[in-house]
């Protein structure tokens, strides 16, 4: 009995020393301590060789994904008419299936679409990931440059 214990302190020890290296790595993020939401807020910037590039027609969308899962946002946020720095924030308000949340491990990404059409991404779109994907909901200082060219 008592090996068993002293396997399960060692166990919860490295799973709390884990967590705070992702902590202060800045990977562990959790619910915003105001109002207890989960959410992902940052700003979206486009890369200055691309910036001549963006059209008043062009619609941005920050999309939330699960890393390594189907392509279907768990959320998003379209916003017309970007200009360039574009503060977002991503709530549980925005999630694609009522009743879902932000939780878990995520990959957040944005997209400037030629289109203004919610889909993959098309010949022209611009897109950017954060850089380091995936991440927990809960962060607030995000920045994703816009830097790919489909």
């Amino acid at each position: 009995m008592a090996g068993f214990t002293a396997k399960s302190i060692g166990m919860a020890g490295s799973i709390i020393g884990l967590a705070a290296i992702a902590a202060w790595l800045g990977l562990a993020h959790s619910c915003d301590p105001q109002t207890g939401e989960a959410v992902i807020a940052g700003r979206v910037v486009i890369a200055p060789d691309l910036a001549n590039q963006v059209r008043s027609t062009d619609v941005l969308f920050v999309i939330v994904r699960r890393p390594g899962g189907t392509p279907r946002p768990v959320a998003a946020k379209r916003i017309e008419r970007p200009a360039f720095p574009v503060a977002f924030e991503i709530t549980n308000a925005d999630v694609m299936v009522q009743g879902s949340e932000l939780r878990g491990m995520v990959d957040v990404i944005a997209r400037l679409d030629r289109d203004g059409q919610a889909g993959p991404a098309q010949p022209g779109d611009i897109e950017g990931r954060y850089a380091k994907n995936p991440t927990l909901p809960g962060g607030r200082d995000l920045e994703i440059t816009l830097d790919k060219v489909h």
